[in-house]
């Protein structure tokens, strides 16, 4: 089964983030099939209800990159 990942950037931080580097890494790392999308127009991250960027959602549920961007943390909600 495949994790649906979905990154929220503010329009000025466009696709092929270090953010996407890092998850698919680390999901690699962990033998975890991920699907990860980039977002970053307005009305498409509106959608999550965050105005923090960047913010990543997993499965439907939205997370403080910033809060979560170790290693550790990202693998506990991949």
């Amino acid at each position: 089964m495949k994790t649906e990942v979905k990154i929220l950037h503010s329009s000025c931080c466009a696709t092929d983030s270090p953010v996407k580097n890092q998850i698919e890494r680390v999901a690699a790392k962990n033998n975890i099939e991920v699907a990860i999308e980039e977002l970053s127009e307005l009305q498409d991250t509106m959608v999550y209800g965050t105005m923090t960027f960047p913010s990543i959602v997993v499965n439907g549920k939205v997370y403080d990159y910033k809060k979560h961007y170790k290693e550790e943390q990202l693998l506990a909600i991949l």
